[in-house]
């Protein structure tokens, strides 16, 4: 017998939960408290299912304005949702999902805090851990991250970016500097030519010409952005027309863009007796740089490749149904982990959908299944029957799905445009390819923007949210940025 967590030996037991085998409701567990794990705590009906989230991050994170936080645009609070504002939900644990046994079903996960490990039990299990930044062993990149060296996928980053900018120019503008240093001090790089990277990029342009050149005004001529893609273009899932589009765009700005460059890696040398950072390409040429921010391709958490599932492109392999193979129903993954046999792209929108799917399964289906009685232990999870897809982007418009979609017991991806930002008054939309009722066309500058603000603003899960971006969009646009650093 085991309980539903089982604490280490030395552990105060003044709290505890009940036994798991005396509960009444099937366990949920959910690993994982980005898009495709928060999506589903939230909807699942906690009258039917005892719902319980496992997750270092305490906080859903609303990824497409991450980087308008890490210039100041918009402050971190604003965009995030803590993971116990979940109505009905069971429990949290703030920990990291260490190891998964199928077979006992039991989940062993460590604290954040002092690295105690214990054990979650569960009736049915979604691993929806996310992926992490990809080095590609890149020299250095690891070795200096949180130094010079930056990631942009959860807030901490941000905050470091922010902090690493302000500090920079501090630095820069002490007069006492070798002109070696304030020039590389002054130069950012960005590595990635997708939305993440030509919208961090955007803003940290922002940041500069309407904030630093106010603060700053001697430093400005020293500045350097460069954008580096091993690609041979930008933005690569959009419309080639749109592409073109941003790329000139960011050329206008000065911005110096490298196609087709991948970089080799990063070396700390001494020049006229001071340390630099310099990063090499692929191409032979060097830029000394004072902050790179990375953001190119996906890698595998510890606890997915570890598994003992079956893995594609480091993936969770699952089927039409999201189901993990060989787990009798009871075994699912969702999002960027995922790989699904369409093979869709780690996105948002892709996630959402997933567990929108799934909630709907569980919540009209597999509720249906007494999973508590021992006697069910083996049984194997009927199949869901008609889920219709959510192609609607607001839970407003959900009413349409079913006039515009047809349903089908297994998941349908459906696509609702991509867009990109470009700073305050400029953006692209590519809705050529999309399944809303809406013209096959595309948008860019200021009409994408209002698209592209209008739609994140109402994707907001809470009210406070809704009313506090504009706020700040609004003190950014008249007062300008915050530039203390803390």
């Amino acid at each position: 017998m085991f309980s539903s967590v089982s604490p280490s030996p030395n552990t105060n037991n003044d709290y505890s939960e009940p036994s798991f085998e005396n509960r009444i409701k099937p366990r949920v567990l959910i690993l994982g408290s980005g898009w495709a794990g928060f999506t589903l705590a939230r909807r699942l009906n906690k009258d039917l299912f005892d719902v319980r989230v496992i997750s270092p991050a305490n906080h859903f994170l609303f990824t497409p304005l991450l980087p308008s936080t890490a210039v100041g645009t918009l402050e971190f609070r604003a965009i995030q949702e803590p993971v116990r504002t979940i109505k009905g939900l069971g429990n949290y644990y703030q920990a990291k999902a260490r190891d998964i046994n199928a077979e006992k079903r039991i989940v062993t996960c460590e604290d954040l805090y002092k690295g105690v490990k214990f054990d979650v039990a569960y009736d049915y299990l979604v691993i929806a851990a996310g992926m992490k930044s990809n080095t590609f062993n890149t020299h250095n990149i690891q070795r200096l991250e949180g130094v010079v060296v930056f990631f942009l996928k959860h807030l901490y980053h941000a905050r470091q970016i922010r902090n690493r900018i302000v500090e920079c120019f501090e630095r820069a503008s002490n007069y006492t500097l070798p002109a070696v240093q304030r020039d590389r001090l002054l130069t950012f790089i960005v590595v990635g030519g997708g939305p993440t990277s030509c919208e961090f990029m955007s803003e940290l342009h922002d940041f500069i010409t309407k904030d630093v050149k106010k603060w700053y005004p001697e430093l400005t001529k020293h500045i350097k952005l460069v954008l580096v893609e091993a690609g041979p273009g930008i933005l690569g899932s959009f419309d080639k027309a749109l592409s073109e589009y941003y790329l000139q765009k960011l050329k206008e700005k000065n911005i110096d863009v490298r196609l087709n460059t991948a970089v080799a890696g990063v070396d700390e040398r001494y020049i006229e007796g001071e340390q630099i950072t310099v990063a090499r390409f692929a191409d032979g040429s060097e830029v000394n740089f004072g902050t790179m921010v990375w953001s190119a391709g996906l890698s595998p958490v510890k606890l997915i490749s570890n598994t003992n599932f079956k893995l594609n492109r480091n993936r969770i392999v699952v089927d039409e149904y999201l189901r993990v193979p060989e787990t009798k129903g009871r075994v699912y993954a969702l999002g960027d982990c995922a790989a699904s046999p369409d093979e869709l792209p780690p996105t948002a929108t892709v996630a959402e959908q997933q567990a929108m799917y799934l909630s709907d399964c569980f919540n009209n289906y597999y509720s249906a299944v007494d999973v508590t009685d021992k006697k069910n232990d083996d049984v194997e999870i009927p199949l869901p029957g008609n889920v219709t897809p959510y192609l609607m982007p607001f839970n407003a418009l959900n009413f349409l799905n079913k006039i515009f979609c047809k349903a089908a017991p297994h998941f349908q991806y459906k696509n609702r445009g991509a867009m990109a930002s470009m700073g305050f008054g400029g953006g692209v939309t590519d809705l050529k390819h999309t399944d809303l009722p809406s013209p096959k066309t595309t948008l860019s500058g200021k009409a994408s923007y209002l698209v592209w603000s209008s739609t994140y603003l109402t994707k907001q899960l809470s009210l406070q949210n809704m009313i506090l971006i504009p706020m700040y969009w609004f003190k950014a646009l008249v007062f300008g940025r915050d530039i203390s650093r803390f």
